[in-house]
């Protein structure tokens, strides 16, 4: 079976992870894979698929950002990939592609109408901060281009449940996936080593979090928070911010006005970032939009308790109080308050951490996520 999969970007992020993982899961099961990549192709994904023997193409005109002339193109483009290679199915990742590459398989299956059109909702893009005439646009477009998808893959059960509500698509498309992880004993980093090259002090009280600079990450809460913790409850605690984006100048900038220089390191974005998980004492993650994020799969396999908000799929991997801690999203004074019980209690963290290691072992296991998903394509 030839599986084109699609995604817009192919910078380090959750739904290039997932793309990984289907790509690296398929060797041996008979697959042939294909990995068609917009937006600067040439970059993470794109050499973690040609390392894994696969085939990466790159799209000239799928972009991120809404742009009416390179998405007509994209269209036409992506119409003429599926033609050269004669894929029976095709995985579309994340809106944008997932709208175009919908109305390209239109055209496509003029000429092969039996392929398969199978579309991973990272989740919805009309829930995110943007104006109201473009979260309209995108909910009709997503309205519009289920009816040619065969199947939704929704990463939470929230998700699908957004999706029936709206009335994207009928209730028999649309299924829950949840992501799912598996990785070796030795992956992490230990703590000391993680640190060295963190450059962190080894008895200081670290905060972590891996993101992309996008407004939905939330990340100027963190930084709000931050303020609270450190000018008002005068703790020692920093924290270390792992990605890189449009929004760093802004985000600088908020630091230095609040002066917290010496206590928010941005790093920038790190090759295998996750491996340096061990490093903290905390993980946290500020989003105000999330599907069902690799991040905190990846912090819980850690063995880190976690401070998260409580948006799309996030409350199906957080139990409040058991594993981690809920708080309402845009809250820095509540974020705040959570990780000042953490530093204080380091009895209750522990007992979360345990409590992480064995709930993303049994109920977000890369096999079930893999094996789900291939089902879609038969």
């Amino acid at each position: 079976m030839k599986i084109l999969y699609v995604i817009t970007q192919g910078e380090q992020g959750g739904a290039q992870l997932y793309v990984r993982t289907l790509a690296a899961a398929s060797q041996g099961q008979n697959l042939t894979i294909n990995v068609a990549i917009g937006e600067n192709a040439v970059n993470w994904l794109g050499q973690e698929i040609t390392t894994l023997g696969g085939k990466f193409w790159p799209l000239n005109h799928l972009k991120r950002a809404p742009s009416p002339l390179h998405d007509i193109l994209a269209i036409f483009e992506l119409a003429q990939l599926y033609h050269k290679l004669q894929p029976e199915v095709i995985h579309l990742n994340s809106s944008k592609a997932g709208i175009l590459g919908s109305l390209a398989g239109l055209l496509y299956r003029l000429e092969c109408p039996q392929t398969k059109i199978v579309y991973t909702a990272h989740g919805w893009v009309f829930n995110e901060p943007m104006p109201h005439w473009l979260k309209t646009t995108y909910y009709l477009l997503e309205k519009l281009t289920a009816n040619f998808k065969t199947k939704i893959i929704c990463v939470s059960d929230c998700d699908r449940q957004i999706g029936i509500t709206s009335k994207i698509a009928a209730a028999d498309k649309l299924i829950t996936i949840h992501n799912g992880l598996d990785l070796p004993s030795d992956y992490f980093l230990d703590r000391l080593a993680a640190r060295g090259l963190l450059a962190l002090d080894t008895d200081e009280f670290i905060i972590g979090t891996i993101a992309n600079f996008y407004p939905t990450k939330g990340l100027k809460y963190l930084i709000k928070a931050m303020k609270i913790v450190v000018h008002d409850y005068r703790l020692p605690i920093k924290t270390v911010i792992i990605g890189e984006g449009k929004l760093r100048v802004k985000l600088e900038q908020q630091i230095s006005d609040n002066n917290l220089q010496n206590n928010i390191t941005l790093t920038g974005s790190l090759k295998s970032a996750s491996k340096y998980l061990r490093a903290f004492d905390l993980a946290v993650m500020p989003s105000v939009k999330e599907g069902l994020p690799y991040f905190l799969l990846e912090a819980m396999a850690a063995g880190l308790p976690v401070v998260a908000t409580k948006v799309g799929g996030i409350p199906e991997i957080i139990i409040d109080g058991q594993n981690g801690f809920l708080i309402e999203a845009q809250n820095e004074q509540l974020l705040a308050e959570k990780i000042k019980l953490l530093f204080d209690n380091q009895t209750m963290a522990a007992t979360m951490a345990a409590n992480n290691l064995q709930t993303v072992k049994e109920k977000f296991s890369q096999q079930q996520m893999v094996e789900s998903t291939i089902a879609c394509y038969q």
